[in-house]
């Protein structure tokens, strides 16, 4: 499968990003608007979450990466604990007992701060990079960010289909 964003770190590239991050919410909010209340809450098929259930599960890995993104931006080359965003952090947080309202609310007030920071950055500051335990590797605020819309795109895509929107 060819991914629709490059792992590559350009100026396009960034602005793909940006724009990805930024249709989220509206993609959510159509979602919403296109199915009855009591759907959002039941399995979107057998063993599969519910809408809900999806969208507490972006804003678990939304949140590792963002704070990872954050900790990148302020402190040099920084080591984040290896803490699960479904296992741990979701089970912590519970974000799906958050009734749908109230869980697109607080998606959306995610995303402006993400995006207020993010809109900002210089080049360098896109390059900043941080380590996970487990992970040999550094990656970037862009890996990160990209990290969170190709999540989401695989996420969303699949929430449209099955609950019968079309996208144009």
């Amino acid at each position: 499968m060819s991914k629709i964003l490059s792992t590559d770190q350009t100026p396009a590239n960034i602005a793909k990003v940006l724009e990805f991050l930024a249709e989220s919410p509206n993609r959510l909010d159509a979602l919403v608007k296109s199915a009855p209340a009591e759907k959002l809450r039941q399995p979107l098929g057998k063993g599969e979450r519910s809408f809900a259930e999806d969208v507490a599960h972006l804003l678990n890995g939304e949140a590792r990466s963002a704070e990872m993104i954050y900790q990148a931006l302020l402190t040099d080359e920084p080591f984040f604990a290896d803490i699960h965003p479904e296992r741990d952090w979701g089970k912590l947080l519970r974000f799906e007992l958050l009734d749908v309202p109230e869980l697109l609310a607080y998606f959306k007030t995610r995303r402006k701060v993400l995006l207020r920071v993010l809109s900002g950055l210089s080049e360098a500051q896109w390059s900043r990079s941080v380590r996970e335990e487990g992970k040999k590797r550094n990656e970037s605020v862009y890996w990160r960010a990209r990290t969170i819309v190709m999540h989401e795109l695989d996420h969303l895509g699949d929430l449209e289909k099955k609950l019968g929107q079309k996208r144009n």
